[in-house]
């Protein structure tokens, strides 16, 4: 039987069934997100029912603090309505099926630990670029969720000063993709803000009125690589999001890391350099993460 994978997400809600050895075997039109719970069960039930005979239970991803031992959401994600959200409890009542749910920067490390550019690997973690800055760490072959299930909210990651700080210096802020792509596309002066795809073209030609924004926002992401590999020294940095899909983006950040390296002696001779690649997975990470941890807790 499959395993009913469903992502929450702060402005859509992505479904498909995945297999026992983690594959896609279909996926559903995404829905948007609600702004209540009412309606988010609503919506729940109607991925649920027509696939109900043919799943073995629910794997959920969504934003904010989860305890997975509970399965239970606590608030600190986009989704407010969903706090202290007890899932198994939920659908085991509702529909006597067996649920997990897990944070989505942590299911993003799953599927690359699964099925994709983290296979094997024993000491690794995603870097999930979008509105913010998700989080995934593999510890010993494991996932590390830490003593508060917070481990790899990346995104309050805090610049070193003595002055007050301000909520845009986080480095969720810092290295936000979707925030990237509209200053970009500001400067070229494009209708659409989020138009991803010609911001890339522009890099591409190595637009100089945008390409310096470029480096500067790809050390950012090298800064906090270099720092997390100081701290844990991992064989692999997996990059996620849909801006990890541009080729660019992996080779300037690439170039980013081995320039900060070099400009500081101690840390070019003395502390190795870990693999930098894309994510395997783009769409369906979530997806393919929440049905891991569902098969590896049930089993």
């Amino acid at each position: 039987m499959s395993i009913l994978a469903i992502d929450l997400g702060g402005t859509q809600i992505k479904s498909g069934l995945v297999s026992d050895d983690f594959q896609i075997q279909a996926t559903f039109a995404p829905l948007s997100s609600p702004d209540n719970l009412p309606d988010c069960l609503v919506l729940l039930d109607g991925l649920i029912q027509p696939v109900r005979l043919q799943i073995s239970g629910i794997a959920i991803s969504a934003p904010g603090t989860i305890d997975t031992d509970q399965s239970i959401i606590y608030y600190r994600g986009t989704l407010p309505f969903l706090h202290e959200f007890m899932v198994r409890d939920y659908f085991a009542k509702t529909y006597g099926l067996p649920a997990t749910a897990l944070n989505d920067g942590k299911a993003a490390v799953l599927a690359e630990l699964a099925t994709g550019n983290l296979q094997g690997c024993q000491n690794a973690a995603a870097l999930v670029l979008g509105t913010g800055l998700g989080g995934g760490l593999v510890l010993n072959g494991q996932l590390y969720q830490g003593s508060h299930f917070q481990a790899g909210e990346l995104t309050f990651l805090l610049p070193p000063k003595l002055a007050e700080i301000e909520i845009e210096e986080m480095r969720g802020v810092e290295v936000s993709a979707v925030g990237l792509i509209h200053r970009l596309a500001e400067v070229l002066g494009l209708a659409d803000k989020t138009d991803g795809r010609a911001v890339f073209q522009a890099l591409s030609q190595k637009d100089q009125s945008i390409y310096p924004l470029f480096e500067d926002y790809c050390r950012y992401v090298a800064l906090t690589i270099l720092n997390l590999q100081t701290t844990l020294d991992l064989e692999t940095f997996a990059i996620g999001g849909g801006i990890s899909a541009q080729p660019l983006l992996l080779k300037e950040i690439n170039r980013q890391f081995d320039r900060l390296k070099a400009e500081v002696n101690p840390v070019k001779t003395i502390i190795e350099r870990p693999n930098i690649v894309a994510c395997r997975h783009h769409n369906h990470a979530n997806l393919i993460g929440a049905a891991y941890l569902f098969k590896n807790q049930l089993d």
